[in-house]
Order: structure tokens, then C-alpha cells, then sequence
């Protein structure tokens, strides 16, 4: 039974994703700051992912506990602002959430997944990284861990360890609702931007993610799989 430890787990795509571990046969371990308001297919542990050092006594509590072989930095918030707006403590709260956590997990976990001879590792962006009107703190942090991605892919190849990025375009989550206008007129114009015409869900997200974690994905590493319905074509093309 692998072992799958899945950060900003109590709902949207990290929810989505530890059900679907969970019915392949996974024990889950959950991170977020708050509990799920739903039932949680496995262990979960309340951190606040920002705390560096709570994050840290978490992750060895954790790691006492079980061989982790499977590791999702999901966690993620994305702070709106023009660039009239922008503030240096913003930007320093994205870098830390977005992309400090997810060093420090991997950190945390890679060890052990060197002893084992095999891990995986997937990476939450977004495809904000490609460029995002207002996005500046969340659009740097994705992008720095594209880089991040394809870094450890490289140095950890060799010990049987996979690094990869799922890169999500609007999917229908709370942060998406939360950073964007819920009017019918904003949500029409929203849409139409994206060539399917429509937001992606949770499970949709879930599914690539899954694949990455799969044996069916051991000769991939280094690969951003963007889930966006064409936007990183079509809206904001690569």
C-alpha cells in the first residue's frame, strides 16, 4: 500500500485527489490549515503550511510515522493585485505558501524515497505561470516551481524519483471563486476565454495528478501537464 501525502487536502483539487488515491488503494495523509468539512480518506494533519516551523514539526511527526512514497504540494492561494497595488509582504506571503511549503515537503520526504529506490513527486502550478493580469506574487511562485520541477527531476532521476508539475487553468474551486467576480456577466465573459467554454473540476485535476503517481508514468519526469481546457494555447499560448 503506498503511502501519498497530499498538502491543501481539505478540499477542491487536493480533496479531489486523495479520494482517488484513496480508491486505488493508497493510505493518505492530509495537510491543510483547516479540517475538511467533509469526511477525509485517511490521516490528516491541521497545519499551517505559512509556519515555517510548524510545517516542519508536522512534516517529522509525519515522517516518524510512515514511509512517505508519494508526495502532492497542492497547497496554493493566489493573492490578486495590480501591480499599482503589489506590496513586498504579498508577495512574500505567495512565495512562502506557493513555493517555500513545497520545498519543504520535498525536503522532507526525499530521503526516504532515496533509501526505497522510488518516489513521486507532483507539483500543483498553475497556468498563471505562463502570465496573468493582477497575478504577479502567484504567477512568480508557479513559475519558480516549474523551475523547482524540472531541477529535482534531473537530480533525482537516478534514485528512482519522478518529479513532475499538473498546471491547472480556471477549475471550479473556492479560490477560483474567491479571486474572481461571480456575476453572471463576468462569469460568461470569463468562459468564453477559454477555448472548451467552460471550468474544469476538481476531478478532472485529480485524474493527471493520478497519472504522474502511477507506474504507468515511471519513465516521465521533468514534465509540466497543463489541465486548462487550451488556455496555455489558446489565451496565453507557450
Amino acid at each position: 500500500m503506498p503511502t501519498t501525502l497530499i498538502t491543501g487536502a481539505n478540499r477542491g483539487i487536493g480533496l479531489a485527489t486523495a479520494r482517488r488515491a484513496a480508491g486505488h488503494g493508497h493510505l493518505v495523509i492530509g495537510i491543510a490549515r483547516n479540517k475538511p468539512d467533509d469526511d477525509f480518506p485517511g490521516e490528516f494533519f491541521v497545519c499551517d503550511l505559512e509556519d515555517r516551523a510548524q510545517t516542519q514539526e508536522t512534516l517529522e511527526k509525519i515522517c516518524a510515522r510512515h514511509d512517505v512514497d508519494n508526495l502532492v504540494n497542492n497547497a496554493g492561494w493566489s493573492f490578486g493585485q495590480s501591480v499599482d497595488e503589489l506590496d513586498i509582504n504579498t508577495f512574500m506571503r505567495a512565495i512562502e505558501l506557493n513555493l517555500r511549503a513545497a520545498v519543504q515537503c520535498g525536503l522532507a520526504v526525499i530521503p526516504q524515497m532515496k533509501k526505497n529506490g522510488r518516489g513521486r513527486i507532483v507539483n500543483t502550478a498553475s497556468r498563471a505561470a505562463l502570465g496573468r493580469e493582477n497575478r504577479t506574487s502567484y504567477a512568480a511562485a508557479k513559475s519558480a516551481l516549474y523551475g523547482v520541477t524540472r531541477t529535482w527531476a534531473l537530480e533525482l532521476a537516478a534514485s528512482g524519483i519522478t518529479v513532475n508539475a499538473v498546471s491547472p487553468g480556471p477549475i471550479a474551486t473556492e479560490l477560483q471563486r474567491r479571486n474572481n467576480p461571480q456575476s453572471g456577466e463576468y462569469q460568461a465573459q470569463f468562459v468564453s476565454q477559454n477555448p472548451m467554454k467552460r471550468l474544469g473540476t476538481p476531478e478532472e485535476v485529480a485524474a493527471a495528478i493520478d497519472f504522474f503517481l502511477s507506474d504507468d508514468a515511471s519513465f516521465v519526469t521533468g514534465q509540466i501537464l497543463y489541465v486548462c481546457g487550451g488556455m496555455s494555447v489558446g489565451h496565453a499560448p507557450i
